[in-house]
């Protein structure tokens, strides 16, 4: 089955390239980088539940559940990424250590007997997946989740937001409003990168299913999941400390507006989704 190639996802990625390496490097996953951290609010209470994190990379959201009360598994393919982990799991606390557990392992052959976890989490993994692992990926959920288990994903970017939204509107908006608030306030505020510049060579090695709203709705309803799937632009909006910067997200993203149907489909960025198994048809 075609895979990108773990080596892709060495040490030096994770400490130098990936989101959040900052951060990490600072305090070993304790601090969540600003994109992580609004993306977990979106998570209903994991308390006393058994988690498993797929695609877990340095550990950040393992460690974040187990703080919350649950045990957790994060498993990854990449060897330098359980090493990581691993290595931050033993700056953690006892009882952290104990509701934490790392396994080098693939997601489309789950190693772990049916209805074994309360909750998955699949989190900015989709894009990495190609269609015939996804299918595979899937099912392996469906399998492992227990009755009244939950599934949470967060995917981005979305192609068609990067080629059509970004492209044709949020740059060229964004190139216009950053120049008049520029002229008038005397101020050299940065604009957004350039389109030619959204896909790094990393990213486009890795980054090898970018999704879309129509294709999550189909993925899970072949499962007969039912659930919600919003976008958020979590990671494109500009973060909120005053009024122009709210005014900045509206004018650029149309947030809050590209959160809904129809707007979504094209300015929606990226997608969470949220299922329960007892919502099966």
């Amino acid at each position: 089955m075609k895979t990108v190639d773990p080596s892709v996802y060495s040490k030096d990625y994770y400490l130098n390239d990936c989101t959040g390496y900052r951060e990490f490097k600072k305090s070993f996953g304790e601090i969540l980088e600003p994109r992580l951290a609004r993306i977990v609010k979106e998570i209903p209470s994991v308390k006393d539940l058994e988690v498993l994190d797929i695609g877990c990379g340095r550990g950040e959201m393992v460690f974040w559940v187990a703080k919350k009360g649950a045990e957790a598994v994060g498993i990854d393919y990449s060897p330098s990424a359980i090493k990581l982990a691993e290595q931050a799991q033993k700056k953690k606390s006892l009882a952290i250590r104990e509701k934490t557990q790392f396994i080098q392992m693939k997601a489309e052959t789950l190693k772990f007997p049916d209805k074994t976890f309360d909750a998955v989490f699949l989190i900015e993994v989709l894009e990495h997946l190609y269609p015939q692992q996804t299918e595979k990926v899937r099912g392996e959920i469906c399998r492992v989740l227990k009755d009244n288990g939950f599934l949470f994903v967060h995917t981005a970017p979305s192609r068609w937001f990067n080629d059509f939204a970004y492209r044709y509107y949020s740059y060229p908006v964004s190139t216009i409003v950053v120049s008049l608030w520029n002229f008038l306030s005397g101020k050299k505020y940065p604009n957004l990168a350039p389109w030619k510049n959204l896909r790094t060579e990393s990213y486009k090695v890795m980054h090898i299913n970018e999704t879309n709203y129509f294709y999550l709705k189909k993925l899970f309803s072949k499962f007969g999941f039912k659930g919600r799937i919003r976008s958020t632009n979590i990671t494109v909006l500009k973060p909120v400390l005053s009024w122009k910067d709210a005014l900045f997200n509206f004018l650029v993203f149309l947030y809050p507006l590209s959160n809904y149907f129809p707007l979504n489909i094209l300015w929606g960025n990226d997608f969470i989704a949220f299922w329960r198994t007892h919502e099966k048809s």
